[in-house]
Formats: C-alpha cells, sequence, structure tokens
C-alpha cells in the first residue's frame, strides 16, 4: 500500500481490493431477514398493486358526471378486502374507502371533503381531475421486475416490500463473524476491580454493539496483552471460530507496545484525518479463508469514528454488500472554528436552527479523542479542514450519526 496519507475514499478502495466478499448463502424467512445482505435479486409475483384502487376515501365515479349541480345516486359501498360487485353507470357513484378496488365503470375518485351528502344523493362540490385519487394496477411495481437487488443490506422497508412482492423466503450472504479484541496491560472489564494507571475497556463493548446492529455475528476475543504471545493466542483463537475478520483496538500506533503494528504481515494504511491519522491491516491463514485482520486506534472516540467511517462500509463488502464512503450533507457552521489544519478532523457536532428555523450544526466544546461521553451527545461528524479557520454559516461536510449506528 501506498505511503502517502489517504483520503477516505482512496483508503476504502483499497482495503476493498483486498479482501474479497464471502460466498456462502442461506434461505431464510423473510421476517428474519433484517440486517442480512440479499444474495439474489428479489423479483415481484404480481403486480402491485395488484388491482386498480381507491387512494383516498371518498366516491367512485364517472368523471363525464361531474357537471355543475348534477346529483349522483350512491349504490353501494367498497372496502379494502370486500370489493362493490356491480357497475358504475352514468349518473351513479360508489362511497370507496382507502385501498378498496375500484368498481367497474368509475375512472374518478372524489374525496370526501369535497362532496355535499342528502341521504342516499351525493354532489361533488370540487370536481377533481379525470382519473385522481386512483392507485394504478402495476404502478409502483410490475410483475417480474426486480423489487431488491442482490447485494442490499436489508432494512426495515426492505422486509416490508419483500413480504409485498410476495416473497417468503429470502436467500441471503451468511453472517459475517467478527471477532473483536482489544490490546492493553492497563484495560480491564468491570466489575473487576481496577489497579493502579488501569482503565475498563470501552472499545469491545461498543465496537460488538456496532456490528450487532449491522446483522453481524460478533464474537469477543477477549483483551489481549501488551505481548506479541498475546495477540498470537488471540489469533488462534479467531482461526478456531472460523472468523471472517478481526477488528482489534490498541497496539496499531508506532510505541513500544503496539503489538498489532507489530505482527507479521501488518501494513499501515495512514490517512489523511484524525482522530486516528491510519488503520493496521493484514490477511492472515485462517481454517479456511483469510482472515482480515483491522486495528483501530485505542482511544475509544478514535476507534468510533475509524470503524464507522472506514471499517463499518468494508466489512458490509465483506459480507456480499456495497462499500461506500458514509453520507456527508453540506450544512452550515453555527459558529466560527480554528483548528490547527494541514488534515481533515472529524469532530462531533449537534443539530442546531438559526432564528429563521434554517439547520445547522454547532460543534461540541470537548473534542478530546478519549472522550466517548461526547459521542453520545452528538447528532453528527463533522469534517473540518486542512484549512485552519471557518466563519460562522460556512458549509461543513456533516455525517449524521442516525445513518451509522
Amino acid at each position: 500500500m501506498p505511503a502517502t496519507e489517504l483520503t477516505l475514499a482512496e483508503a476504502l478502495d483499497e482495503l476493498v481490493g483486498r479482501f474479497a466478499p464471502i460466498g456462502a448463502t442461506e434461505s431464510i424467512d423473510v421476517s428474519a431477514a433484517a440486517g442480512r445482505v440479499l444474495a439474489e435479486d428479489v423479483a415481484s409475483r404480481l403486480d402491485l398493486p395488484a388491482f386498480d384502487n381507491s387512494a383516498m376515501d371518498g366516491y367512485a365515479l364517472r368523471h363525464e358526471d361531474l357537471r355543475a349541480g348534477h346529483w349522483l345516486h350512491e349504490i353501494g359501498r367498497a372496502y379494502a378486502g370486500h370489493p362493490f360487485a356491480g357497475r358504475v353507470e352514468t349518473g351513479t357513484c360508489v362511497r370507496i374507502m382507502t385501498g378498496a378496488p375500484l368498481p367497474d365503470g368509475a375512472d374518478t375518485v372524489a374525496m370526501l371533503e369535497d362532496v355535499t351528502l342528502d341521504g342516499s344523493t351525493v354532489r361533488v362540490e370540487r370536481a377533481p381531475p379525470r382519473g385522481a385519487n386512483i392507485r394504478r394496477r402495476g404502478e409502483h411495481i410490475g410483475a417480474g421486475d426486480t423489487a431488491l437487488p442482490a447485494g442490499r443490506h436489508l432494512r426495515a422497508a426492505d422486509i416490508g416490500l419483500a413480504a409485498a412482492v410476495g416473497a417468503a423466503r429470502l436467500t441471503v450472504r451468511r453472517r459475517l463473524r467478527v471477532g473483536v479484541l482489544s490490546t492493553g496491560d492497563e484495560l480491564a472489564d468491570p466489575p473487576q476491580p481496577l489497579q493502579p494507571a488501569a482503565s475498563f475497556d470501552a472499545n469491545r463493548p461498543l465496537l460488538a454493539a456496532s456490528l450487532a446492529r449491522l446483522g453481524f455475528e460478533p464474537h469477543d476475543l477477549g483483551i489481549c496483552g501488551d505481548a506479541p504471545p498475546a495477540l498470537a493466542t488471540a489469533l488462534d483463537g479467531a482461526r478456531a471460530l472460523r472468523l471472517d475478520a478481526v477488528v482489534a483496538s490498541g497496539g496499531a500506533a508506532q510505541g513500544d507496545a503496539d503489538v498489532v503494528r507489530a505482527a507479521s504481515g501488518v501494513r499501515f494504511v495512514p490517512l489523511n484525518f484524525r482522530p486516528g491519522r491510519g488503520i493496521a491491516v493484514a490477511s492472515i491463514d485462517g481454517t479456511g479463508a483469510p482472515i482480515a485482520l483491522l486495528g483501530l486506534p485505542g482511544n475509544a472516540v478514535a476507534a468510533y469514528v475509524m470503524f464507522h467511517l472506514l471499517v463499518r462500509p468494508l466489512l458490509l463488502h465483506l459480507a456480499g454488500g456495497g462499500a461506500a464512503v458514509p453520507l456527508h450533507l453540506p450544512l452550515p457552521l453555527a459558529s466560527a472554528v480554528h483548528l490547527r489544519g494541514g488534515r481533515v478532523e472529524y469532530r462531533r457536532a449537534r443539530f442546531v436552527r438559526d432564528p429563521k428555523g434554517r439547520l445547522q450544526v454547532q460543534p461540541l466544546r470537548d473534542q478530546g479523542s478519549a472522550m466517548l461521553r461526547t459521542v453520545t451527545e452528538a447528532d453528527a461528524l463533522i469534517a473540518l479542514g486542512p484549512r485552519a479557520d471557518y466563519a460562522e454559516g460556512d458549509l461543513v461536510d456533516t455525517v449524521p450519526l442516525a445513518l451509522l449506528d
């Protein structure tokens, strides 16, 4: 890999090229498919909608009958799942509810609020255009059309769409198996008592939770001491579990005790943004396919930022999905900012509104790379730099955290 500092997009391209996605698939019930990656296209079994139906509660009628002062005679009612069996003829209409099939002979639906009633007679006070308020058969998806493409990382709406087009089971990639470990002699897990100069490990719980939300299968490899044999033992455990990847935090910099970066075959990919500055990467032998070793910084905020901006899309690639840099939206700063400059800094920020109600981003005061509390208080990451000074109102790239977690 090149020694020059890479942008986020360049680094993702480099890493995607190093690792192939998993190939194994399985068929599962559609209701259990959230978070999985589709291995085959989902084709619609039917037209959607399957029939012309009403988009509103109102009256189904013939548009040519809508003359000023013309009263229509109500001849029946149509409900979702209970169509009107007759036909709308000249001078008649059918009271219809949303989702009900459009009666034969009708070509328009007038909304309830646009009519006047007198017993069983109806007068339309505001005539809608011909064909108004009707969902036409197949206007959403046609029978045989691809509703969901292979490679899609399935969300709740995707599950609903798959069910709507008649899919009972989906062919998906198997779950990506990812190990999580932290390095550092100083680390412990609660409720263990802390020794002098020690701290509780936040990174493994943070990363494992992020992996689970993505639909992956996290495996806790524990805390690895600052010695090469300890890392070797942890990687042996990864092989025994037949993991696809290991995400390690700490030990990836250039310190004397940085065991991940010093391991055989590890390459350090320098990045032009902070917190983090770079990622340690290796492909290690597994019991089957190679295992991707990804070494993150040890500071909790740096690990969080690096995981969500770079490792998350890479793991989605490994899982059989698409790899893309997270969405960056241009939003104005709520106040001026001064920084060191020279490279991009991802800072934590809140969404605020100016006096006219327009959305802005306000950087939080505390930006230390170990201050995890500020991530819980933030709404977004904002990318500042490489220039040093920003004025109030300047547009900055903004990554909403809701799109990442």
